[in-house]
């Protein structure tokens, strides 16, 4: 009785490991095949660092897929031999059964949801870092630069920018206005502004506060203005000063080097949506986002029970193939309920919340349901 739950968890791994690794080779040659002009233009170096970098998100799409086909072809095929029938009629019910399969399922959900956080960020951005230089970036530009822009930091200050590089983080004429309860206080022209990081007792990297690094503004070429109550204005001319504390504004306020949400955790995502609101910007995409990245994980522990609900007991009405198929009809159509939800969510036709979770509140009732009535039959 006790080797049973270790056959169970040995073919079903088995059968996992196989088809995860069978689907990540099969997304890299189909990828490498469509962007065979790419690569034959660059260094085979930057190739295998790409694909490198995309392995962690192919991993990230492709499990729940993987922990579907697996337990079907599994438990599947083990129902079929009827030791799942032998386990039942020796008095230990389905659901106590398969509880190492759903544990791994719990597992899996929180290994993906922390790979979204830790790992997933850093690959994905290294991934369209290296892509970006090519013909792809007319697909998915990332901006560097920015020309003629305001940019609301605060009630208490605002910008306007007639060019700003995100890579040199370093602006030209820049206008900055200050105010305190409405009034202008104080205006700041200069013809260069740049960023510049503290690094405090030598240290030879700059400190981060919330993953960002610490710095202030350096205003070179230009005059401070101050306005007082009484109408006197009082000029001074600046020469490569830094005005800390005056304005909160970060350099990647302005451009991100992190452009979309898949190259964001979910602190680097609040961060974001503080700035658009800040700012007056619509964060209904970026709200979307971190709801669905405390949300997507669960996919994987729904199609897995999907999956156990549709194999474990063996019908002569219906044999694996049928089930297989039912199986991939339900679990694609997860996927486009899913992908529905989020733009819904994007445009604003649903909250955030229900954008993000509404597919998996559907297919977790369904999955439930069918786990329920297969162990009643």
């Amino acid at each position: 009785m006790m080797r049973f739950p270790r056959y169970l968890m040995w073919n079903f791994l088995k059968m996992f490991l196989i088809v995860l690794l069978g689907a990540i080779l099969m997304f890299a040659v189909i990828d490498f095949v469509g962007n065979i002009k790419t690569w034959l233009a660059r260094d085979t170096k930057e190739a295998i660092d790409y694909y490198v970098s995309y392995i962690p998100y192919m991993v990230y799409l492709i499990t729940p897929v993987a922990l579907f086909i697996a337990v079907l072809a599994s438990v599947g095929n083990m129902a079929r031999h009827l030791e799942m029938s032998a386990m039942q009629s020796s008095g230990q019910s389905p659901f106590k059964t398969l509880m190492p399969i759903f544990f791994f399922g719990i597992f899996m959900s929180v290994a993906s949801y922390e790979m979204s956080e830790i790992v997933l960020p850093d690959a994905n951005h290294r991934r369209l870092e290296i892509m970006e230089t090519n013909a792809q970036k007319k697909k998915n530009p990332r901006i560097k630069e920015k020309q003629d822009f305001t940019f609301i930091d605060s009630e208490r200050a605002s910008w306007f920018f007639k060019y700003y590089s995100g890579k040199s983080r370093t602006g030209r004429d820049v206008v900055l206005l200050i105010r305190n309860q409405g009034r202008l206080e104080e205006r700041v022209d200069a013809r260069v502004v740049r960023w510049i990081e503290k690094n405090p007792a030598g240290d030879s990297a700059a400190p981060k506060i919330a993953g960002r690094t610490e710095g202030c503004w350096q205003f070179d070429r230009g005059y401070l203005r101050e306005f007082h109550r009484d109408g006197e204005i009082v000029a001074h001319k600046l020469r490569n000063e830094t005005l800390c504390g005056k304005v909160s504004t970060h350099p990647d306020d302005l451009i991100n080097e992190r452009q979309i949400s898949d190259e964001m955790d979910s602190k680097m995502v609040k961060n974001r949506i503080e700035v658009l609101k800040r700012s007056g910007e619509d964060t209904r995409a970026m709200e979307t986002a971190l709801h669905f990245k405390r949300s997507a994980h669960w996919m994987n522990l729904i199609v897995l029970l999907i999956g156990a609900a549709l194999c474990h007991r063996y019908s002569r009405s219906g044999g694996l193939s049928q089930k297989f198929g039912v199986g991939l009809l339900i679990v694609f159509s997860y996927y486009i309920v899913e992908r529905i939800g989020l733009k819904m969510g994007e445009n604003g036709a649903l909250t955030p919340f229900w954008a993000a979770w509404i597919s998996h509140f559907i297919y977790g009732g369904v999955a439930s349901v069918m786990l329920y009535r297969s162990f009643r039959l």
